[in-house]
């Protein structure tokens, strides 16, 4: 009897990456969204759209949004579907949070003009 209570205790090893890719997706989509200052911004602009980001979950990889990246980008949204490297919540999180900055910071500092030296 105790056998059986403790292996329904324990959460099935699909239920732990289906688990781990929304949180990797809600870890994403939260480092993914822009302050408030640049939400101003955005609004200033209304051509500006949203960047819409892709995350594969267990058993895929990003190749599985090539269908759908297209028709994105050609509504004109800005699209990244990183690859989600599958190792854990942690990690995974940790992850896409920094590719998500790395974009964030890129695609702003495009955008600023710098000074000649």
């Amino acid at each position: 009897m105790k056998t059986k209570m403790k292996s329904a205790l324990r959460p099935s090893r699909r239920r732990v990456v289906a688990l781990t890719a929304v949180a990797g997706v809600a870890a994403f989509s939260l480092a993914s969204m822009p302050s408030a200052s640049a939400a101003k911004a955005q609004s200033a602009t209304p051509e500006a759209k949203p960047t819409v980001v892709l995350v594969h979950g267990a058993f895929a990889d990003s190749s599985s949004w090539n269908s759908v990246i297209p028709r994105l980008r050609h509504a004109g949204y800005p699209v990244a579907a990183p690859a989600n490297p599958l190792r854990g919540v942690a990690s995974d999180s940790d992850y896409l949070e920094a590719i998500s900055r790395a974009r964030r910071d890129r695609s702003s500092s495009s955008a600023t003009p710098t000074a000649a030296p």
